[in-house]
């Protein structure tokens, strides 16, 4: 079986499934205020294309076997971290009925960052870095179904 490490999560490396917004970092898609002992952050565009719905994951802990994945054709979907570092595991959006095992590649989600999946990317459930852990996700419900399916060449461990 293969097995791919989680690299950083950057906004060159995720280029290929979307964008990255780091809510500690002014920019030019993220605006920060402070106070005397706080400081906001918050993204200038609308997270998702669409009025997305919010949602909690509580997942195990990495490594696991990514065994299947879903994709959402008509909706992109944004993860970030509830507390503590997760993994995702993606594969390149393609109109094939099964993502592409070889494609795949994980990255690590740190607190204060914004993942968020362009429509059709293969993707799996996120897992915590250092043990089970929660994390939010936003996308569009209820535009049918989403089937999980198995990566083409078979599962792929998902090992930090």
């Amino acid at each position: 079986m293969s097995h791919v490490t989680p690299e950083p999560l950057t906004a060159a490396g995720f280029a290929a499934f979307g964008r990255v917004h780091d809510l500690g970092v002014d920019g030019p898609d993220v605006r920060l205020t402070k106070g005397p002992d706080w400081l906001d952050g918050f993204t200038l565009p609308p997270l998702i294309d669409g009025r997305g719905h919010l949602g909690m994951t509580r997942a195990p802990a990495a490594p696991w076997t990514c065994r299947q994945m879903e994709r959402h054709p008509l909706t992109e979907e944004a993860l970030f971290c509830a507390g503590a570092p997760i993994v995702l595991a993606v594969a390149p959006p393609s109109a094939a009925d099964a993502p592409d095992a070889a494609a795949i590649r994980a990255f690590v989600i740190q607190p204060g960052q914004v993942a968020v999946m362009n429509r059709n990317v293969w993707h799996d459930a996120c897992r915590g870095l250092d043990g089970p852990a929660a994390y939010y996700w936003m996308a569009i419900c209820g535009l049918g179904p989403d089937p999980w399916v198995a990566p083409d060449a078979g599962p792929v461990e998902v090992r930090p």
